[in-house]
């Protein structure tokens, strides 16, 4: 490796660790202090060593590496400028994983494979990302640049760029929003949280549709003035004039003396009312929950 092409490499990954983390105050703090960027390091030579086909001496070296910085990375791994392993504990990075330019990586990160065959079975990283602690992106496929993975999701599937996921298995909770940095109060999306309000909210919906019709023309096995029986007798008009009702399968009886309201049974199988409607007349539809969750009006995962 020419010396200058190193020497850049280190300031820059040095450079980097003073961007990403306010808590490094000069770069010979970075160089004694950051497992992470000793982790890099460790790797950038194992790296050189196995592309120039020396396996064992590479692979050696990355078991050292793991033991002092607690962090592994694959020899033959490809990973970009201006990565930064923040805190560095418990990080995996597999043998066909591939890791874009500025890239983010917090303690706990797994980059793993789900196959056994010595195919591409790793993600790749776009640029920009930031997964956080805890996430495992296991899989060969591809997270988009600027996309943001949260602490402990699992990933196992496409993320697009400019996403945000959360979760287990990870959902895409936004897309394409204009990239910032990251501030003090910045909240990921709580999904399930959402999802519960969201199915509060339908509970609600359904309670009110039924007490409307409760309290609309149908009634359930009680009086009803002037309605069409079913399995017994119809009532006579409210008013006690006309006094013949009809019933579908009994016969009409005359109204009470006094304009009393007749006894029946409300139309309807059994006198129980039809649907519920609401008092305009339009029909309160609760759309049922799609694919195990419940659909919100401003929120869908």
């Amino acid at each position: 490796m020419p010396r200058l092409a190193v020497l850049g490499q280190l300031r820059r990954d040095l450079r980097t660790a003073r961007e990403r983390d306010p808590a490094a105050r000069s770069n010979l703090e970075v160089a004694l202090c950051y497992p992470g960027v000793h982790a890099l390091w460790a790797y950038r030579v194992n790296h050189w060593l196995w592309t120039n086909g020396l396996p064992l001496p590479a692979r050696f070296g990355a078991t050292v590496a793991r033991t002092l910085t607690g962090v592994e990375i694959h020899p033959a791994a490809r990973v970009g400028d201006g990565v930064f392993i923040d805190h560095a504990t418990g990080v995996v990075v597999g043998e066909t994983a591939e890791i874009g330019n500025d890239v983010t990586i917090y303690h706990g990160v797994t980059l793993g494979g789900t196959s056994l065959e010595p195919t591409k079975r790793h993600p790749t990283i776009g640029d920009r990302v930031v997964i956080g602690a805890g996430a495992k992106v296991l899989g060969p496929f591809t997270v988009g640049a600027d996309s943001r993975i949260g602490a402990n999701a699992v990933v196992v599937r496409e993320v697009p760029a400019g996403s945000v996921v959360v979760g287990v298995p990870g959902q895409v909770i936004t897309r394409s929003r204009p990239r910032r940095p990251l501030r003090d109060g910045d909240n990921l999306p709580d999904p399930l949280g959402l999802s519960l309000q969201s199915l509060l909210t339908r509970v609600d919906r359904l309670e009110a549709a039924a007490a409307v019709g409760a309290g609309a023309g149908a009634g359930v096995d009680g009086e009803s003035a002037g309605g069409a029986g079913v399995d017994g007798d119809g009532s006579g008009g409210a008013n006690g004039v006309g006094g013949s009702g009809s019933g579908t399968r009994g016969r009409g009886r005359p109204a009470r003396a006094g304009g009393g309201p007749g006894i029946g049974r409300a139309a309807g199988v059994g006198g129980r009312g039809g649907g519920a409607t609401s008092t305009a007349g339009t029909p309160v539809t609760i759309r049922p929950p799609k694919g195990g969750v419940w659909q919100g009006e401003d929120f869908a995962i």
